[in-house]
């Protein structure tokens, strides 16, 4: 921490002309001196499977792009993006926060995501992968025979960091309106089910995040 905070020290008195760094200079720092920002890869995070992506490089692009132009000079922002199309990007190019809401808002209804339907995030993790898989796929057949047309079941997935601290992992997402209904339907089903000693569940109630 020590030298994190020295280098920016440095760079705020003027010992330092260049700074490079991740999320972590994207946001917090006033450096009136800053005239120019570059980003790179800013389409990165879009390729993630989250209904969150495009929010999260909107937000990123905007917190980075607000560091340039601070003082009494204009800033400058120059973006690498392999999708400059992209409405995240379009809208966060424009400082158009409330175009990007309102896109955002009706992407969101039309895929059946919050704010518009609740989201409920089963994560089955195991050290051994076949059993993981053969536990999630079990419990979507269990899950599909308790569900009615209300809720919208997804299949049991990779998740995308499919193993993490030894752990292979799946998702199985759900979608609906009546949460405490789904809430008790998912707690009932798991109840019943003898999963092996060495698989673990989880539940996510709208999670933050789908990794």
């Amino acid at each position: 921490k020590e030298a994190y905070r020295e280098t920016l020290r440095n760079f705020r008195t003027g010992k330092i002309d260049i700074l490079v760094g991740t999320q972590m200079i994207a946001k917090g720092l006033h450096f009136p001196n800053v005239t120019l920002v570059g980003i790179i890869n800013a389409d990165l995070a879009l390729h993630l499977p989250d209904f969150r992506a495009g929010e999260r490089t909107f937000q990123l692009l905007t917190q980075v792009a607000g560091r340039a132009g601070r003082g009494e000079t204009p800033g400058e922002v120059f973006v690498q993006t392999y999708t400059p199309f992209s409405p995240s990007i379009q809208f966060a190019r424009h400082h158009d926060f409330a175009g990007y809401f309102q896109q955002e808002l009706e992407f969101r209804e039309r895929c059946d995501f919050p704010p518009f339907k609740h989201a409920v995030l089963i994560t089955v993790r195991s050290a051994h992968e076949g059993r993981a898989k053969l536990s999630a796929e079990t419990l979507v057949r269990r899950l599909k025979e308790s569900f009615g047309a209300e809720f919208i079941l997804g299949d049991a997935t990779p998740a995308p960091l499919e193993k993490l601290q030894g752990q292979f992992r799946f998702h199985i997402l759900i979608r609906g309106e009546a949460i405490m209904r789904l809430s008790r339907l998912v707690r009932e089903t798991l109840d019943k089910l003898p999963f092996p000693e060495d698989v673990t569940v989880t539940i996510d109630v709208d999670p933050y995040q789908l990794l």
